[in-house]
C-alpha cells in the first residue's frame, strides 16, 4: 500500500498554497503522478457562550458565495495552532476566551492537500479588540446549538471545519 516518490517538481508557490507534482512507484512497480497542495494547517473555533456559537459569514470566492462558519484561519509560519486560534477569535469576531480546550484535528481535502484543521473550543468569553483582515469583510452572527445543527440539516452551513465542528461540540454538550 505504501507509495514511494521517485521525483518532485514545484509547480506552483503562492501566499498561501503552493502545488507539488510527485511521481511515485505503488506497491507492485507501478508508476503514476500525484498533485499536492501544501498548505501550513489551520485552525477552527468554536466560540461558545454557554447558550450560543459565535459564527462569521463571508464569501468564499472558490464557492462563488457567502459561507456560514466558525472562526476560523490559516496558521502563519512558526504559529502554534492555540495562537492561530486565539487570534483568529479576535480578528473574526471580536472576541477573547478564558478557557481553551483542544478539540480533534483532521485532513480537510487528504486524497489532494496537506491542511491539517486544528478545532479548539473557547468559552468564558470577552469583548477583544482586533479588527479583520483588510482582505476579509466578515458579517458576525450567534446560533443556539440547536439553530447549528438545524443549519447543518437544511444545507444552510456546507463548510466541512464548521459541520466538524458543530457536531463535535454537539457530542460533548450532549447528557451522559
Amino acid at each position: 500500500m505504501p507509495e514511494r516518490t521517485i521525483a518532485s517538481r514545484r509547480a506552483y508557490d503562492g501566499r498561501v498554497i503552493s502545488l507539488r507534482v510527485d511521481e511515485v512507484e505503488l506497491e507492485g512497480g507501478r508508476r503514476s503522478t500525484r498533485e499536492v497542495v501544501e498548505h501550513p494547517g489551520a485552525v477552527g473555533v468554536l466560540a461558545w457562550d454557554g447558550e450560543r456559537l459565535a459564527m462569521v459569514r463571508q464569501w468564499r470566492h472558490a464557492t462563488g458565495g457567502a459561507l456560514l462558519e466558525i472562526p476560523a484561519g490559516t496558521l502563519e509560519e512558526d504559529e502554534e495552532p492555540l495562537a492561530t486560534a486565539r487570534r483568529e477569535l479576535a480578528e473574526e469576531s471580536g472576541l477573547a476566551a478564558a478557557t481553551w480546550v483542544t478539540g480533534p484535528r483532521f485532513y480537510t481535502a487528504p486524497g489532494f492537500c496537506t491542511e491539517l484543521m486544528h478545532l479548539f473550543l473557547a468559552t468564558d468569553l470577552a469583548d477583544a479588540s482586533a479588527s479583520a483582515d483588510d482582505d476579509e469583510e466578515l458579517e458576525p452572527s450567534w446560533l443556539s446549538l440547536p439553530d447549528a445543527l438545524g443549519a447543518i440539516e437544511d444545507g444552510s452551513v456546507a463548510d466541512a471545519k464548521t459541520i466538524a465542528g458543530i457536531l463535535w461540540l454537539a457530542r460533548r454538550l450532549a447528557p451522559g
